[in-house]
């Protein structure tokens, strides 16, 4: 029996309609060192997520209750599963499939019948993907979506008060067009750095860095320092910027696109964005409250010449 990696500490769910496809797959899994809880339908399917969240689902698309698409759907619409990775298996052979699944929210596919060896592999693979996604940004190591909405969650179910920072960095995709994805991964860990040693000037207790992908970021701190740690981040950042220019680029203090129609387009300094959300008098219920009245602002950050930073001055999010 092989019990190694992912295996010996991961649980999935088979969803199958089939009593004897569905033990067989959960005989398999379990010779490899699996956990496996098997459900017949939809239904139950929910019914055991709403127990126990597996670290893997194995999705059946022919269920005699609900279409699988539409459970596939249903599972990542909900914020308690939302992360678990979902591989659909079929042997349906009409071309479109894997394009529903995809738009339903699947992550990966099996065919039927399923080879033992194949599934397993699958399986780690799309778990250490998710892992991977889920706690932390594979390229600055900072904690990405999942454990940004978390933190959050946690500092308005405290009720203390507390501000949000959204960072991020005007035109970069022309600097990767220029330079290349190398380059602004360089640029990106580099923004990183700044946003944490910024945190450490202003004297910030407890702060957080996330990295919500690209070139998005998002700090949390004290409300009385979040402008003082934003307005330094700005300064560290046009100070340093030009250091990732080619020398031409850097005496012309500009580089230069031909966008797809022959127009010659050109990009001065990279600048970034920065919107500020406190949260002093009211507590929303909902992070999401929180994120969009960030994007909001931030969206209309992006269209002032410069570093500039914006904070909320409007009433704060509300509750509802």
């Amino acid at each position: 029996m092989d019990t190694r990696g992912t295996a010996e500490k991961s649980n999935i769910l088979v969803v199958e309609d089939s009593n004897t496809t569905r033990q067989m797959i959960s005989m398999a899994l379990e010779a490899r060192g699996y956990k496996v809880n098997g459900a017949p339908d939809g239904i139950t399917a929910l019914h055991s997520l709403a127990e126990r969240v597996p670290d893997a689902i194995l999705l059946d698309l022919n269920l005699p209750d609900i279409d699988g698409f539409e459970l596939c759907r249903r599972i990542k619409s909900e914020s308690r599963s939302r992360n678990i990775p979902v591989l659909v298996m079929t042997s349906l052979e009409q071309s479109g499939f894997e394009i529903m699944a995809i738009e339903s929210g699947a992550d990966d596919f099996i065919c039927k019948p399923v080879d033992p060896l194949v599934l397993d592999a699958r399986i780690e693979m799309v778990i250490r993907r998710m892992r991977r996604e889920r706690f932390a940004n594979a390229l600055t190591g900072l904690p990405s979506n999942a454990l940004i909405e978390e933190r959050l969650a946690f500092m308005l179910a405290r009720k203390r008060p507390f501000s949000v920072i959204f960072i991020d960095i005007d035109n970069f995709q022309p600097f990767n067009r220029r330079y290349g994805y190398a380059r602004g991964d360089l640029l990106l860990r580099h923004l990183a750095e700044l946003i944490l040693e910024s945190l450490h000037f202003a004297e910030c207790d407890n702060a957080f860095v996330g990295h919500m992908g690209a070139d998005d970021f998002v700090a949390i701190c004290e409300p009385d320092r979040a402008e003082s740690v934003a307005r330094g981040l700005a300064q560290a950042f046009d100070m340093s910027i030009m250091d990732f220019y080619e020398d031409e680029d850097r005496d012309q203090g500009h580089f230069n696109l031909t966008s797809r129609t022959g127009e010659n387009l050109e990009y001065g300094p990279l600048t970034l964005s920065i919107s500020i959300v406190p949260i002093t008098d009211s507590f929303p219920h909902s992070v999401v409250k929180i994120i969009d009245a960030g994007n909001e602002l931030r969206a209309y950050t992006r269209t002032q010449p410069g570093s500039t930073v914006m904070v909320e001055r409007r009433s704060e999010p509300d509750q509802r």
